[in-house]
């Protein structure tokens, strides 16, 4: 993995690099909806071009899923999502990333998350721990839900009441719930222990495969991923510190 990881670091670098010119309107563009608060740009388009092209050269023949051009399934597997958060992109909030997964015969060997607005990049491999940069990330040690900092992650493909009664049940049980709009980041957040814990009732396997590594390899706890119907249709995203999680899990599933 050693080839791997450091040629997907500098492609999530080039590709913010990219993306970030577009955020600057150094390059012009105009943002469309795809669906209710669900958009779409030529930015997207562009950086994943790049990324697949760049993946597609290194390593020919592996399968991609990337979440504007769409792909294929196989046992090696390069998950790519050019702009997550694109609803914070396209209104200038710079709260966004770029996220790149490498999944081997449905296990999580790979992820890479980079936030150019800070120049931050967050990265694991399977059983070698979580960084972001050269730093070594550690979970949160919460052990209070009343105490913790979480995320719980809303798109209006996900049904507003019980998402309403999952953010009532976490404030009740004395918790701060933030949505910052940027799935991928957030669980990258939680495996810096930034936020204690994150909630999304659906995931795409290229918003979610990189975070949910981070969170692993840092120390976090995961609800197993993905659903029943694999990796292509993706599935709820559960992550937290470990002295939260049983706890957090109670409150966030369906009642």
């Amino acid at each position: 993995m050693v080839q791997r990881i450091r040629f997907v670091q500098s492609l999530a670098r080039e590709a913010g690099a990219l993306a970030r010119r577009y955020f600057r309107r150094e390059i012009g563009f105009v943002a469309e909806a795809k669906g209710p608060q669900d958009f779409v740009s030529a930015a997207d388009h562009a950086v994943e071009a790049l990324i697949v092209e760049r993946l597609s050269a290194e390593f020919p023949g592996e399968a991609l899923l990337a979440e504007e051009s769409g792909g294929e399934i196989g046992r090696n597997l390069w998950v790519i999502d050019p702009i997550d958060g694109t609803i914070n992109f396209v209104h200038g909030v710079r709260y966004w990333c770029i996220s790149i997964g490498f999944i081997v015969g449905g296990e999580r060997r790979l992820g890479v998350i980079y936030d150019p607005s800070l120049d931050e990049l967050f990265w694991a491999v399977k059983g070698e721990g979580a960084w972001c940069d050269e730093v070594r990330l550690h979970i949160s040690p919460r052990d209070r839900i009343d105490h913790a900092l979480v995320c719980a992650g809303y798109v209006p493909r996900h049904g507003l009441e019980e998402h309403l009664a999952v953010k009532r049940r976490l404030h009740e049980a004395g918790a701060a719930v933030k949505d910052m709009g940027a799935g991928a980041l957030m669980l990258a957040h939680v495996a810096a222990g930034r936020f204690d814990a994150f909630v999304e009732p659906h995931m795409h396997p290229w918003d979610a495969s990189a975070g949910l590594l981070l969170v692993e390899e840092s120390g976090g706890r995961v609800h197993p991923y993905p659903g029943p119907a694999g990796i292509a249709s993706g599935g709820p995203v559960i992550a937290s510190a470990p002295g939260i999680f049983n706890a957090f899990q109670r409150i966030v599933s369906t009642r």
